[in-house]
């Protein structure tokens, strides 16, 4: 149990970086993220911080706006 935590805390924070590269070089914000997203800032904080917390529409609506492959972010097979 406790080594499947450690696996889903590495998934997280892969996909954390790969959110913030992708927002970095689309020179995307957190704010401009939300609004597009059509989420509240706060709400669109937490799902950041836990990736794992995404639905399978958000995590498809994010990757659409930061030209992420939706396959990969949620597999990480990369």
């Amino acid at each position: 149990m406790f080594k499947l935590k450690i696996v889903n805390m590495d998934l997280n924070r892969r996909r954390q970086d790969i959110i913030s590269f992708a927002m970095y070089k689309n020179k995307i914000t957190k704010l401009q993220l939300s609004k597009a997203l059509g989420i509240s800032y706060p709400t669109m904080l937490s799902k950041l911080k836990q990736t794992g917390d995404l639905k399978l529409k958000e995590a498809d609506n994010l990757c659409t706006y930061l030209n992420i492959n939706l396959n990969e972010f949620l597999t990480l097979n990369n």
